[in-house]
């Protein structure tokens, strides 16, 4: 008898230790597209969910699943695509107090999470509540050198050295414009840009007649100038103007606080379009503009997952480079 209550101890431990490895799985499954269906699969690119669905949701914690979409009707699966609650309902799922509540295209009903048997109908329609990893996500902010609205320089923020720098400028020839972090240099008629003088540097970058200084910022503690050749496309060079990206793009956007860089460049195919790519921090490149999203454990480690809006909806890569989307 004895010897059973052990078995019977360690049979529940071993059983409880399962139970938490998979629902630490379930919270890190991707939702995954495949041609216009939708399933979801793991960090490794493991298919758990066939694409089968017109659209997926990450896990939710309070519905105890993945609210999916299925010819117009959303309902909601566990990771084995077994139903938690049936497609019956014209509106995403949620949960309010402990129950589904379901809109069945005239009012929203309450369905028990444990039976799944409607039950009263909800008497104050109200907004439903909004689930955090439902539909959601978060959009970064480009924090982009080209500020709006930002406070610029003035003579009161130059030190001596600073006004040495700009001695040869500061007369009637020429014209001192003050930016946020740089003064353009110009000629007092305005017909001929000169330059920027960059303060924090101690450094003036001339022009010349191929190629504009623009701007600049620190990008991984290390300073870039932003340089626009005659055709307006832009390029990047270091604090010693050795080129960094060639001006071809139409646009370069260093994102500090997530490591990332844009590009977009002209399509030479359409005249009108833009091919755009994302460098990753560790310089992985992406087809696209990809955002950050959320962060996942991938062999216990943390694994960064950015996302691109495809037909409106977020189609997810990894920061290996993987793509949790194809077709």
């Amino acid at each position: 008898m004895k010897i059973v209550n052990i078995t019977s101890k360690y049979l529940w431990i071993f059983l409880m230790l399962m139970s938490c490895t998979l629902f630490s799985q379930e919270q890190d499954y991707i939702p995954y597209r495949k041609g216009q269906l939708w399933g979801l699969c793991d960090t490794r690119k493991f298919i758990t969910v066939q694409p089968q669905y017109n659209s997926i949701s990450w896990y939710d914690d309070s519905a105890k699943g993945f609210h999916a979409e299925q010819n117009g009707k959303f309902g909601i699966i566990d990771s084995n695509s077994i139903m938690v609650m049936p497609f019956i309902s014209n509106k995403p799922i949620t949960v309010d107090d402990g129950k589904f509540l379901v809109f069945d295209g005239w009012d929203y009903y309450y369905y028990s999470m444990a039976t799944r048997i409607r039950l009263e109908k909800q008497i104050l329609i109200e907004r439903p509540p909004i689930n955090d990893r439902g539909w959601g996500g978060y959009d970064a902010e480009a924090n982009h050198w080209k500020g709006k609205g930002e406070k610029v320089l003035s003579w009161d923020d130059l030190s001596d050295e600073d006004i040495e720098m700009l001695y040869a400028y500061d007369n009637d020839q020429y014209d001192l414009t003050f930016k946020r972090d740089f003064i353009e240099i110009s000629s007092a008629d305005g017909n001929t840009y000169i330059g920027i003088y960059i303060p924090q540097l101690k450094k003036i970058y001339l022009n010349t007649p191929e190629l504009a200084h623009i701007g600049w910022q620190y990008y991984k503690g290390v300073p870039y100038i932003y340089t626009m050749n005659t055709s307006n496309l832009m390029g990047l060079v270091d604090a010693y103007s050795r080129e960094v990206y060639p001006n071809k793009y139409h646009e370069i956007t260093l994102i500090n606080d997530y490591q990332l860089v844009y590009l977009s460049e002209p399509d030479p195919n359409h005249q009108n379009n833009l091919i755009f790519r994302t460098i990753l921090p560790n310089n992985k490149v992406l087809d696209g503009k990809f955002e950050p999203d959320v962060q996942l454990l991938k062999n216990g480690n943390p694994f960064q997952l950015y996302y691109i809006m495809i037909n409106g909806k977020k189609n997810y890569a990894g920061e290996d480079g993987t793509l949790y989307f194809e077709g």
